[in-house]
């Protein structure tokens, strides 16, 4: 097993990956689709030219039975859908696509939701090769009984009138403490709450009042069936083989420079990569994730046996993903566990 994270710009890895011959199984990314939000995503001619460099990686990169899992919105999905509707090589994954919500809060009695959706991994399709046989597999997914943040128990609502949306994040983005929906939407149910202050001068609820809980974690929804929903603990919990005690116990560490990856940042965990990979992956596998960030995938890659190559134009968060790897490696070389 292997992983190597790069440092720097996808555009400038890319040729070299291709002309050094590299082959990957999979490449599973969320694509920056928001103008001037990052240094690597500054103009609508760089973000069309990391979508663009995306599809050539998949169509010289990926070994015959490959696969690409996109994630994107805005001006990067509309470049990708004009790519999409003018080729005859590639298709849609049957039943591949889904949309990611984080719930928030609910209110215990009525079962009402507050979810909202964040601007990246939003909107996720696969496409496989014309002629391929490749589905995922949700029944892949083992779930988890070790879950975190309210988790234990969570009714899925019956439907998505139980669900109010949050809109913080579009058109522009705008962070959830400073919008204050949270605050608006409890205040709205008759909710009771507290706020504590930050240091950057924001107030953020710190505890409810009685009927309501905060939930966290993920709702992956692959269908308006319900039965089509799965939602993921935010923190790690169960992990294939590897249980809390082999990862958390020995990872969760302030001392070790990967812990970032499991606990915090502004990108997906690792239970959501984890629950990608058990149903988008095989072990064994090689994923490239191109805009990698703080290494999630790296880290659900290291504890579930698939090799793993990622581009970080952001050095500290590459560094980061590249620590998170290795030290999750160790610790899983030096366990009890298979």
């Amino acid at each position: 097993m292997a992983g190597k994270v790069y440092v720097g710009d996808w555009l400038a890895h890319h040729n070299k990956m291709i002309g050094e011959g590299q082959k990957f199984d999979r490449i599973i990314t969320d694509i920056p689709s928001f103008l001037n939000r990052w240094p690597g995503a500054l103009g609508l001619g760089t973000i069309n030219d990391l979508v663009s460099a995306t599809i050539v990686a998949a169509q010289q990169a990926l070994n015959e039975d490959g696969t690409m899992t996109i994630s994107c919105t805005g001006v990067a999905q509309e470049r990708f859908d004009l790519w999409f509707e003018n080729q005859s090589e590639w298709e849609l994954v049957p039943n591949s696509t889904w949309a990611m919500f984080r719930p928030y809060i609910r209110t215990i009695s009525p079962n009402k939701q507050f979810w909202g959706r964040r601007d990246d991994w939003t909107y996720v399709r696969s496409y496989r090769k014309v002629g391929s046989s490749y589905t995922i597999n949700p029944a892949g997914w083992p779930g988890s009984d070790m879950h975190r943040n309210n988790f234990d128990n969570y009714p899925m609502p019956t439907s998505m009138n139980n669900v109010e949306l949050s809109a913080f994040r579009a058109p522009y983005h705008k962070g959830e403490h400073d919008s204050k929906e949270k605050q608006k939407w409890l205040s709205k149910n008759g909710i009771t709450y507290e706020q504590q202050d930050r240091d950057d001068g924001l107030q953020v609820v710190s505890a409810l009042g009685a009927g309501a809980c905060f939930v966290e974690g993920y709702i992956v929804q692959l269908s308006t069936d319900r039965n089509d929903w799965y939602h993921i603990p935010k923190r790690i919990g169960q992990h294939g083989d590897y249980f809390d005690d082999v990862i958390v116990g020995k990872f969760n560490d302030s001392s070790l420079p990967g812990t970032r990856v499991l606990s915090g940042g502004n990108h997906k965990h690792v239970m959501l990569s984890s629950w990608i990979l058990h149903t988008h992956t095989n072990e064994g596998d090689h994923v490239l994730d191109p805009f990698c960030g703080f290494g999630s995938m790296g880290a659900a890659c290291a504890v579930m046996k698939r090799d793993f190559t990622g581009v970080e134009n952001n050095p500290t968060r590459a560094e980061i993903a590249q620590n998170a790897y290795d030290e999750l490696t160790g610790i899983i070389s030096s366990s009890t566990y298979d």
